[in-house]
Formats: C-alpha cells, sequence, structure tokens
C-alpha cells in the first residue's frame, strides 16, 4: 500500500528528517568541542564516565542536544500518525491482510503472546505505545529510522554487517531473534538464498508491517510472533540464530534466558551471533570518551534503560553461561561511524560489535 502523503505533509516530514539529521551529526562538533577544551583538568588521564557527565552538563551544545533530541522524536512520531491519520482505516486493513495467495513468506501470529514484563511500562525510543501498543508501530520504526541514521543505513548496512560477519556456511534454517519489522533480517535471504529465514518478533504491528515489507523487497522470510526467550522451535533444529539491537533493550534475566533458548534450538556445531555497538569498556579505551558518555546518557534519556546494563557486561561470558563455545568478539566494519572508510564520525569511528560462539558439536 502506499501510504499517501499531501505536498505539506510531505514538507513537514522533510522539515523534522533534517533536523533529525542535524541532531545526529551538526549539533556533535560543538559537544567535542567543549570536551577537547576542558580534558586538560585531568591531567592527561582518561576521565571516568562520571566525570564527563559532570563536564558535558556545563557544555551549551550538549544540554541542547540533549533536550533537542527527545523533542526532535516526539516531533518525528506526531508527524508520522498525522499523516497516517486521515488514512488510518484503510492501513489497518492493510496491515491486517497477510499470507495473501502468491506471497513468498508468511505471518504466523499468536494472541497469547504477552508484553514481556521488561517493555511494559516502557516507550522504547519514545516510540508511542512501544513497539506493541499502536497498530502503526512497524511504519514508524521504519520512517524514523532512516532519518535518525542519516540515511547512512538506507542499504541495511547494519544488517548486512552482522550477516557477512557470521561464517559462510551452508546454513538450512536461520532464525533472527527480536527482528522487528524485519529489515536486518533481509539480508539472510540474500546471503544465504538456499536457507528458511525466520524472524521472531513478540510484537504483532512490527510483524505485520515486516511481513508487508518482506513481501514488497520479494524476500522469503517467516515471521512469527514469540517471545525470544520462548520459541516455537524445536531442540537442534536451527542452524543460525542472529539478533541485532536486541540485548540492549531487554533486563539481564531475559539476556541469560534469550542465550539458553539460542542454545536449545541450535544444532550441535550450529552458530549464535549478535551485534551491538562495543562495551563502554572499550569505548573509553580505545576509542573517544564521548562515545561512551553520549551512548549512556542517550540510552537513559531516550527509554532505553538497559543500556548501561547491557554495555557494562561481559558478553562472551554471558554466551558461555548458557554452554556456547569458541566464543570471541569481534569488530565488524561500521559504516555510519566511518570505521574502515575514510569517513570520520564526530566521536569516533568505532566498529560494530559482534559476539559469537558456537553449540558444542
Amino acid at each position: 500500500m502506499h501510504i499517501r502523503k499531501t505536498r505539506t505533509e510531505q514538507a513537514r516530514f522533510d522539515f523534522v528528517s533534517g533536523l533529525m539529521g542535524y541532531n545526529s551529526t551538526g549539533i556533535g562538533p560543538g559537544m567535542v568541542k567543549h570536551y577537547e577544551d576542558h580534558k586538560h583538568r585531568w591531567g592527561g588521564r582518561k576521565p571516568t564516565m562520571a566525570e564527563t557527565k559532570a563536564l558535558m552538563t556545563e557544555s551549551p551544545a550538549y544540554k541542547f542536544g540533549a533536550f533537542f533530541e527527545r523533542h526532535n522524536h516526539a516531533m518525528m512520531f506526531e508527524t508520522i500518525l498525522g499523516i497516517i491519520d486521515k488514512q488510518k482505516d484503510d492501513v489497518i486493513k492493510w496491515l491486517d491482510t497477510h499470507n495473501e495467495p502468491g506471497a513468498l513468506g508468511s505471518l504466523k501470529l499468536d494472541p497469547t503472546v504477552a508484553v514481556p514484563r521488561y517493555y511494559k511500562n516502557v516507550e522504547i525510543h519514545t516510540q508511542p505505545g512501544s513497539f506493541h501498543g499502536n497498530p502503526f508501530a512497524g511504519i514508524m520504526y521504519h520512517w524514523m529510522i532512516g532519518p535518525f541514521l542519516c540515511h547512512r543505513d538506507d542499504g541495511n548496512e547494519m544488517g548486512w554487517a552482522l550477516a557477512n560477519g557470521v561464517p559462510n556456511r551452508d546454513y538450512k534454517t536461520i532464525v533472527d531473534l527480536g527482528c522487528g519489522m524485519g529489515k536486518t533480517t533481509i539480508p539472510y535471504c540474500d546471503k544465504f538464498p538456499n536457507a528458511t529465514v525466520y524472524g521472531v518478533d513478540y510484537a504483532a504491528p512490527m510483524l505485520k508491517y515486516g511481513h508487508k515489507f518482506a513481501e514488497s523487497q520479494k524476500k522469503k522470510v517467516h515471521f512469527v510472533q514469540a517471545r525470544a526467550e520462548h520459541t516455537p522451535f524445536e531442540d537442534n533444529s536451527v542452524d543460525l540464530v542472529a539478533a541485532i539491537w536486541l540485548f540492549h533493550e531487554i533486563n539481564s534475566r531475559a539476556m541469560d534466558e534469550m542465550c539458553a533458548e539460542a542454545h536449545r534450538i541450535l544444532k550441535p556445531g550450529g552458530v549464535f551471533a549478535i551485534m551491538e555497538s562495543p562495551p563502554f569498556k572499550v569505548l573509553s579505551e580505545q576509542f573517544h570518551p564521548l562515545s561512551e558518555f553520549l551512548l549512556d546518557s542517550t540510552g537513559r534519556r531516550m527509554e532505553d534503560p538497559f543500556i548501561p546494563l547491557f554495555f557494562s557486561i561481559d558478553r562472551p561470558k554471558m554466551f558461555e553461561k548458557a554452554g556456547f563455545k569458541n566464543v570471541k568478539d569481534v569488530g565488524l566494519p561500521n559504516h555510519l561511524t566511518g570505521w574502515s572508510t575514510n569517513v570520520d564520525y564526530f566521536f569516533g569511528a568505532y566498529p560494530w560489535w559482534m559476539t559469537i560462539g558456537e553449540k558444542k558439536a
């Protein structure tokens, strides 16, 4: 379905999108300058995150950027919902129509799937209704993410980073946990064309849109509504389990449960891989200290409450606790920050961080 925009609506959307791009890149240099102008107070040593926070809360650029970020997101979601509202009945009818004749993939919904306890009181990313409480959640996320990432992911570079990072094997069954609207699931269809690809998520609105999106891209993805902690797959039945940008959005118990679930459904020798930003320790020691601080502060401000937890833990140990072997962290090319390219990002060009392990054969 083509969601119509009037010229005025398109202009407003473009304006808010431009503001979002400016928030991501235009305000940052002022933050870096403030840091560089005042870092002498630590006498050459690396500051703690608390010290960086104390410094940056003195910065007009940071204070404006923090205020602007949250309100810019609110403007974006308000704009999207305003566009949809005039045709919402048609959009809902379109989203509720699935598994049509000739569809390449499929959608299996389960109304008994409960909202995870860690999402019940959180509107993740400040998205109205979170991922489950608004019928247009998938559309909101998809329309927001392009401007938010300054259109540096329009070619699905993040999804491809993980798909290219896993071992190149003859996988028969691939499961993408926490797939959302399925954008980062699609690369597995192209990279491993002989595999059956599943996208698993708890949120029906994300999956309904994901199914429509995958079909529009002519990709065969089977979407399944389920909690990533409790999937419907049989023991020892899957070759590759992947998850991208999932673990920083869940609590510690869910992290352990998802690792255990991945281990359960994988065949002996199967691969489990997740991708996120590097841990705080790596950001602090190897890249600009603002990378650590801005990631932490954005999470606290933008209703990503588990970022401080996840980016502080030992990820290989988390995998090993679930029984995985040969676990390691691997830096992957990061197009957004310019890592391994000639593009420089304002607070440090760090890689994406893949944690990968295998189920004992």
